[in-house]
């Protein structure tokens, strides 16, 4: 008796695994919170391992402006297109060196299956993601599911800018390396 349970259990594993995973797909995200609420924005600050399982802080961007492009399942397929453009147009404005911060919100990822997701991500350590598997981000900054989110920090950590959406859009674009090049001008000082 104890072999047939056994071998009923090897035969529906993969179909349990199977449905674990799809359901992953239909999972609702958590609520966030109202962005009206009156809270003051934060700023940045965070501590996130990367696929690699390096920890990253906000030291990490010190004395940069630092571009913070996050999204979570859905909206990831939006941020490339976005980081393209606004490095496009960075480039093209002359704006210093920034740290671009990518994040992958993945909040509603049971434990079980996160190793299962960083191999997803690049095996190349010099494409790192930043893993905020409890969502604290997208709290923080009353960050909408479904969207890719470029949120611009000056060097002093201080929210500047922030953007949001799915398809690229030139205005948003513009506004995100104009934003990028105050910040940066603000560091550097009147004629700096």
């Amino acid at each position: 008796m104890p072999s047939f349970r056994h071998s009923a259990i090897r035969r529906l594993a993969p179909a349990i695994i199977a449905a674990g995973l799809a359901l992953l797909t239909v999972l609702p995200l958590r609520a966030q919170p109202d962005p009206g609420a009156g809270t003051a924005v934060p700023p940045l600050a965070f501590s996130l391992k990367d696929q690699f399982d390096r920890e990253y802080t906000q030291a990490s961007c010190a004395g940069r402006t630092a571009i913070m492009v996050v999204a979570d399942r859905e909206g990831s397929q939006f941020s490339g297109r976005w980081s393209k453009a606004i490095g496009q147009g960075l480039q093209s404005a002359g704006a210093p060196a920034t740290a671009w911060v990518p994040v992958a919100s993945l909040p509603s990822v049971p434990g079980f299956i996160r190793g299962f997701i960083k191999a997803r991500f690049p095996q190349d350590k010099a494409q790192w993601t930043l893993m905020d598997w409890g969502g604290t981000l997208a709290r923080a900054y009353h960050l909408e599911p479904k969207c890719c989110h470029i949120l611009v920090f000056g060097p002093d950590g201080r929210l500047r800018h922030r953007a949001s959406g799915r398809e690229l859009d030139s205005a948003a674009v513009a506004a995100v390396v104009a934003a990028v090049g105050a910040a940066s001008g603000a560091a550097r000082g009147p004629g700096g």
